[in-house]
């Protein structure tokens, strides 16, 4: 099936297609504030190291994870805990209720004036997370036009599979389906608004330019696939013996089945336990195969970035992670010594 131009003139939408401008920027890395950012796919251990980082170095968490901005959302996302929070400062979590849009250019907006004010309070930035477009978006220049949400047009998307959506926006834009996964219903939905509210290209929109920033990179990740589905599993097991199931029908008891639980691992999936669709034993399933699945497609996003000095949790604890990490990023600077 295909979009037809009468519900949303697709065919009658004429590209503006310029060339990408490129902005050089002419500052040496030596004299860029500094920012250290620990990424990686899924359930590798990145707050764990982050908090010990910041225990010893003037460091300041930024998270760079597209969902711990929303409030209520604790358990399914392995949001810092309370203490962790005191204890060191967090910052772009919890900052939307759920059922609001949040989009990508919102959170570059918002994160760079965070990096701004700890900048003048002479922090470090530490950035922490998985969403790779979020981190990109901050930390690689990568820009992306403020488009606000059209919901009569979303509507009308939902009369769609995800595979035709996906069909549409691969004849449309063909750039655009290599930087979005074939089963990304979020992105696929939110390219095809950028396309029609601006009648230009999504690949083309998404400008980057050279940030001020100097930013060593720590990926975190494992060798062994086993292992890591180990961990993911275990980690599964103890979200629902902690109480994710609770936290969930409290989520829907207070905001319905949103779009939002429905397009989250974990949450979609107790949603099905609770409406009796699956049992107990399947969800946990099924969270473990969509959880692995994410993050295979995490790090296809970093394997792109060739600066990430990657640690593989295969050869180290914590503690020897963390002193690898003082190594790559710390040696060099003026942090340590100051310290």
């Amino acid at each position: 099936m295909h979009i037809t131009n009468e519900q949303l003139n697709f065919n009658d939408l004429m590209f503006n297609i310029g060339s990408q401008n490129q902005v050089a920027d002419t500052q040496s890395s030596s004299t860029k504030p500094l920012i250290i950012a620990i990424v990686g796919p899924t359930c590798t251990k990145k707050s764990d190291l982050a908090i010990q980082l910041a225990k010893k170095y003037p460091f300041e968490i930024i998270s760079a994870d597209s969902r711990l901005v929303y409030k209520y959302m604790d358990i399914g996302t392995s949001k810092p805990s309370t203490e962790e929070r005191q204890l060191i400062p967090h910052h772009m979590i919890d900052i939307i209720e759920p059922g609001k849009d949040y989009s990508v250019g919102l959170y570059k907006k918002e994160a760079e004036r965070e990096i701004n004010d700890l900048l003048a309070k002479k922090k470090t930035p530490l950035f922490v997370g998985g969403t790779g477009l979020y981190l990109n978006s901050v930390l690689l220049g990568l820009s992306i036009p403020e488009v606000k949400a059209d919901l009569s047009f979303r509507r009308q998307l939902k009369n769609f599979t995800q595979e035709e959506l996906y069909q549409n926006l691969k004849e449309m834009d063909p750039k655009a389906t290599d930087i979005i996964h074939k089963n990304d219903n979020f992105r696929t939905i939110r390219a095809l608004e950028i396309i029609y509210k601006t009648n230009k290209l999504y690949s083309r929109l998404r400008v980057t330019r050279e940030p001020p920033y100097n930013v060593i990179w720590i990926g975190l990740t494992y060798k062994d696939k086993d292992s890591h589905r180990a961990e993911i599993q275990k980690r599964t097991e103890k979200f629902c013996s902690n109480g994710f199931i609770d936290e969930v029908q409290y989520l829907i008891d207070k905001y319905g089945e949103l779009d939002l639980f429905k397009n989250t691992i974990g949450y979609c999936e107790v949603i099905d336990f609770l409406k009796n669709r699956i049992d107990k034993n399947k969800m946990l399933e099924k969270i473990t195969v969509s959880t692995k699945q994410l993050a295979k497609r995490q790090m296809t996003w970093f394997r792109v970035n060739k600066k990430i000095n990657w640690i593989f949790w295969d050869n180290y604890n914590l503690e020897e992670a963390l002193s690898l990490t003082e190594e790559l990023s710390l040696a060099n600077t003026s942090i340590v010594s100051s310290s």
